[in-house]
């Protein structure tokens, strides 16, 4: 990869980062690889976050792959913060 790719995804990256922040996400940023973590609590396990600038979306795993449009990382934060907390609830807690 090189480098003008790499300084994109991790500032596509770090954009999510403050909207999932704003929203109460535990995130954390690795620009070696470059990907986001992202969980509802700092017990719960890791979603991993990555860039596919190919296909212009934020890429994660959910069933099979969920993907959500660069240009909106403040839309990309609210579908991957539901999806944790839906992910993450107990039984009864899903409503």
């Amino acid at each position: 990869m090189n480098g003008s790719n790499h300084g994109r995804q991790v500032g596509l990256l770090t954009e999510l980062c403050r909207e999932l922040a704003k929203l109460g996400v535990k995130v954390g940023l690795s620009d070696a690889r470059p990907a986001l973590s992202a969980r509802g609590a700092l017990a719960e396990r890791k979603l991993w976050i990555e860039v596919d600038l190919s296909g212009g979306t934020f890429v994660w795993p959910y069933d099979g792959q969920a993907r959500h449009g660069l240009d909106d990382p403040a839309g990309a934060a609210a579908q991957i913060a539901e999806y944790l907390r839906l992910r993450d609830a107990g039984p009864g807690d899903r409503s």
